[in-house]
């Protein structure tokens, strides 16, 4: 597939929500690494442009970010570790906290062990963990982290990175 246009793109959003596909997942991967690519930026603005009109000003990183976690029955091994090197830089943008964490984490009632924590969910427990903004200003980002029986708080997070590392 060449870079998205946009009916590809408006048909994958709203495929991510009903069917998952590889094929719309491999459309929203395409434009948001090309919105963090210098060398595909011009490319993805030309995209967001046209998105922005027909949808009446909304965002099209962001609603890519938005459609992310509905992809969970795709493959997303290449997919974290791009949206933890975004977030990296760009740990303003919390939807990307929230899309990684909704990715790798199942919904729970019970509290996450340290011995059960994967590669990747620690990966991305580290990386929220050294940023500070999402913690102190996004709202609703102690629900998201309640709903997935991850500690509320950055530093108990961060010890449950540390223990999990200690076990590993």
């Amino acid at each position: 597939m060449g870079f998205p246009t946009l009916k590809q793109t408006l048909h994958a959003l709203e495929e991510a929500k009903a069917s998952q596909s590889q094929t719309a997942f491999d459309c929203l991967f395409a434009i948001l690494h090309a919105s963090y690519d210098d060398d595909q930026l011009s490319k993805y603005e030309t995209l967001s442009d046209q998105y922005s009109d027909v949808t009446e000003g909304n965002d099209l990183q962001q609603d890519v970010v938005l459609a992310m976690p509905y992809l969970r029955s795709c493959d997303v091994t290449e997919l974290v570790p791009a949206l933890i090197g975004y977030f990296k830089d760009d740990d303003q943008f919390y939807e990307l906290g929230h899309a990684m964490i909704s990715l790798v984490f199942p919904r729970k009632r019970s509290t996450v062990s340290p011995e059960t924590l994967t590669e990747m969910q620690r990966e991305v427990l580290a990386a929220l963990t050294a940023a500070d903004a999402i913690w102190r200003s996004d709202g609703t980002f102690a629900t998201l982290l309640k709903s997935r029986g991850l500690p509320t708080t950055k530093s108990k997070a961060q010890q449950l990175v540390t223990k999990s590392k200690q076990q590993g």
